[in-house]
């Protein structure tokens, strides 16, 4: 609304200038020397230099404007500009608003310059007189400033205006150099207004090998200028694509969505904008700090990096390591504006409570104090393994929670307004993707089995691991899946009395873990519960194919009401048997920490056994063709040996 209002105030203003200048030349004489000016500007008009990366140009024609505007004043100079502009515009192809401004834009601000020469000059056109062309020396300059700052700023203005950016950036950024073309212009105007005066029309032609030059001159150099740009753009793109391709291959050591650090990226650079962070130096920070701020995690053990619940005292200390580790590797790369400051403070709150070193206030990185509101949004508002996705509005209840302790509260105030109008792209391209498959796939892939121990070391292994390896053996022979259950029960609650056991077995489709058995204290609790595999912390445990010691039992039982508060913490470890995942068990307790360290790899070093009697004791009842030799080995005839083997356990 407001391009299209501003597009049609110039356009008015250069229509009613035109207007008023085809009057003035029509009612006088038409000389045939402007004649003559304005067809070589005309023509010279076509060998014009465009520039890719400048939304300008520069012509040889601007001397000849110039020229007709000292000789003849600022009426036949805005036709003649005029005539040159809509020809150009017409051979562009350009719709029809675009060639309005296109006219409109130069005819005013040559009209006005020209209007201004000789005001200060305080003489008419030298074709009209015999002033001599030495008194329009410095109202020439003026004439040349006013045009170039008018043409220059009313296209800057329109720029800005339609990609909302600052016109001023935008002006100095890609016009301010073309000043120089605008005072070569007028001086080989004036040069070619002295031969006129001092010899003739005829002799001001030998100027125009001059300006032949000029123009070659121009285009050859500023070739090369463009040829640089473009070889910059190059690697400046490279180095774009090889610090993405880096964040999203360390957020995939993350159990993190790798289209995480897009929308990030997306999120802090709309947010900045609105803010007024636009000055290019501080952009291109952002835009790589929002990419690397969690480099450092590559320093994080996985299992602390995707452990789900709340981390202990000592895991939550070394997670906070990661901020320096990442600003400090990326203190390496020496990047040319200040990225390392923002992803060393994107962790400190506003109110001093944050880490690594308690900043507080303005003294954080305005880069720093955007990342951390986005990316907290962004985080609560994507799915995790062991969470669904919060709701727009939840994830702002939380941001204004944390309004003035954690975050700028003018941060806050500006992205709950804006964020709705920031465009982010949430798609990985194909390529990324499959990259990103293939490494997470290589990163859970799942352990094989643990060999059988050796009789030999039967000396000097627990009683309860060599239960464990002679059920193993023992599976190969005629139990059931209900047999191998009930002793990995026995045996597991021997190892840890205090707990509530739950077997998870998948479904036919593999997308939901049931519990097919229980055991412990609670175990009326957790029988039969039902879990979606990549859900709750059970389902996450099946997806990741990764093991969770000491999270928290609300992670899979919230929905369990008042009956599942007593368990308090949760050992969680998959059943695989190659690459195929058996089942999960599950281990509750009602006190925090309950399963240390002996314990935890007591567990995690017999579940390869357990899956695999699991997975030999399901195949035996699927391969048999009898029913009622199946159904024999589901209500477990074998029970009698596998008891006794359970016995030589506890002796």
């Amino acid at each position: 609304m407001k391009l299209r209002a501003y597009l049609t105030v110039v356009f008015a203003l250069g229509a009613l200038v035109l207007g008023h200048s085809l009057v003035s030349v029509v009612r006088a004489e038409i000389p045939p020397a402007w004649v003559v000016f304005t067809a070589l500007a005309i023509v010279t008009g076509s060998f014009k230099l465009d520039f890719a990366s400048v939304s300008a140009m520069i012509s040889v024609s601007d001397t000849f404007f110039i020229t007709s505007a000292l000789l003849f004043g600022p009426a036949h100079a805005a036709v003649t500009i005029a005539l040159d502009s809509l020809v150009l515009s017409f051979r562009k192809g350009d719709p029809w608003r675009r060639m309005a401004f296109n006219v409109a834009a130069p005819t005013l601000s040559l009209w006005v310059g020209v209007k201004v020469c000789f005001m200060l000059a305080g003489v008419g056109p030298l074709a009209a007189g015999k002033t001599p062309v030495g008194v329009l020396a410095i109202p020439l300059v003026a004439l040349v400033v006013v045009y170039f700052v008018f043409n220059s700023g009313l296209t800057a203005v329109a720029v800005a205006l339609d990609s909302a950016q600052s016109a001023f950036q935008i002006w100095k950024r890609h016009f301010m150099w073309v000043s120089v073309g605008y005072l070569a212009a007028a001086s080989a105007a004036f040069c070619l207004i002295l031969l006129i005066q001092q010899v003739s029309l005829a002799a001001a032609v030998m100027v125009l090998p001059l300006l032949a030059v000029f123009h070659l001159t121009l285009r050859s150099s500023f070739g090369r200028l463009n040829d640089a740009r473009r070889h910059l753009g190059d690697l400046d793109r490279l180095y774009l694509s090889t610090v993405e391709t880096l964040a999203m291959a360390i957020d995939a050591k993350d159990d993190v969505t790798h289209s995480h650090v897009r929308r990030v990226q997306a999120y802090a650079l709309g947010l900045a904008d609105a803010l007024g962070v636009n000055d290019e130096e501080s952009t291109k920070a952002i835009k790589a700090a929002a990419l690397l701020h969690d480099t450092g995690k590559l320093a994080v053990p996985e299992h602390i990096l995707n452990k789900p619940g709340k981390l202990t005292a000592s895991e939550f200390e070394q997670m906070k390591l990661h901020v320096d580790v990442g600003a400090d590797i990326l203190s390496l790369v020496q990047f040319p504006f200040p990225v390392v400051p923002i992803v060393r403070c994107h962790h400190e709150s506003w109110d001093g409570s944050g880490y690594p070193r308690g900043v507080k206030g303005e003294d954080i990185p305005i880069g720093a104090r955007i990342l951390s509101v986005v990316d907290c949004f962004d985080a609560l508002t994507s799915d995790r393994p062991y969470r669904r996705r919060m709701t727009d509005e939840a994830a702002l209840d939380i941001l204004r929670e944390r309004r003035g302790t954690m975050y700028d509260p003018r941060v806050v105030d500006t992205f709950i307004a804006v964020y709705k109008d920031i465009r982010v792209a949430d798609a990985d391209a194909p390529e990324h993707r499959e990259v990103m498959r293939r490494i997470t796939e290589s990163r859970t892939e799942p352990r094989p089995a643990a060999e059988p121990m050796p009789a030999a070391s039967s000396a000097t292994a627990s009683s309860d691991v060599l239960a464990f390896v002679s059920l193993a053996r023992l599976a190969g022979g005629e139990a059931s899946v209900q047999d191998v259950i009930a002793l990995a029960s026995n045996l597991v609650g021997h190892v840890v009395p205090e707990a509530t056991g739950a077997w998870y077995l998948p479904d036919a489709g593999r997308v939901q873990l049931t519990a097919v058995d229980a055991f412990g204290p609670e175990a009326r609790i957790v029988r039969h519960m039902t879990i979606g595999i990549g859900e709750r912390l059970t389902g996450w445990v099946a997806a990741a194919r990764q093991p969770v010691i000491n999270s928290d039992a609300a992670l899979d039982l919230a929905a369990m009401g008042d009956s599942g508060a007593s368990l308090r913490t949760c050992m969680s470890v998959p059943l695989l048997v190659g690459d195929t995942l058996v089942g999960v068990l599950s281990l509750y307790a009602g006190r925090t920490e309950a399963f240390d360290e002996n314990r935890g790899r007591a567990i995690q070093m017999v579940a390869p056994h357990i899956a695999s009697a699991l997975h030999v004791a399901a195949r035996h009842v699927v391969g048999v063709p009898d029913a009622t030799a199946q159904q024999e080995r589901l209500t477990g005839n074998a029970n009698r040996e596998l008891r006794l083997v359970s016995g030589r356990a506890r002796s």
